[in-house]
């Protein structure tokens, strides 16, 4: 691949392998990292990559392991931190913040299922790729990203009406005591 064919490829694809990166990096700054070591890693293996339509979802595929190679590394850089706050913790020199329920549905209902099934919907519904890009990433066949789509869409949607129906629920045991009366 010549440097022209690969600036072209960037430009057609960067916009939509940074959203991908962006919804799944904590922080802008990890995305940015990310996509730029998948365009580099795109590059040393552009004699490799595969001629279109494969080359996006190879490019995403290549973002994804960026990224969890990132995360991998991130994990084991921060195993003497861990360390320490447990020490510090463990002295009472400190209290724990509070944990963060995060209350947005959707999010807690995509947090229960697998981590593939997870990647996969996500990839269809937020990223826009079809069930065979999204195998061509994931190294699956188009036929396991629909039916694990559709399990997993299924399983949200039992999720979302539970959620639904736990918060339409009143508390019954405060409507009966005595308090609620007065």
């Amino acid at each position: 691949m010549r440097e022209d064919d690969f600036s072209a490829l960037f430009r057609a694809t960067s916009r939509d392998i940074l959203a991908f990166l962006l919804r799944r990096c904590p922080i802008a700054e990890d995305a940015a990292d990310c996509l730029a070591e998948t365009y580099l890693v795109a590059w040393e293996k552009r004699r490799q990559m595969p001629n279109e339509p494969d080359t996006r979802p190879w490019l995403f595929g290549v973002a994804r392991n960026v990224m969890r190679r990132g995360r991998e590394r991130e994990h084991r850089a921060t195993e003497a931190t861990r360390d320490l706050a447990r020490e510090v913790l463990a002295s009472g020199a400190v209290a724990p913040a509070p944990a963060i329920a995060d209350t947005d549905p959707v999010v807690t209902a995509l947090a229960e299922l697998p981590e593939l099934d997870r990647e996969i919907v996500t990839m269809i519904c937020w990223d826009g790729l079809t069930p065979r890009e999204v195998g061509k990433a994931l190294h699956c066949s188009a036929n396991v990203v629909r039916v694990r789509a559709h399990r997993a869409r299924a399983r949200l949607r039992a999720l979302l009406a539970a959620a639904a129906e736990a918060d339409a629920e009143p508390d019954l045991r405060q409507a009966g005591s005595p308090s609620a009366a007065g």
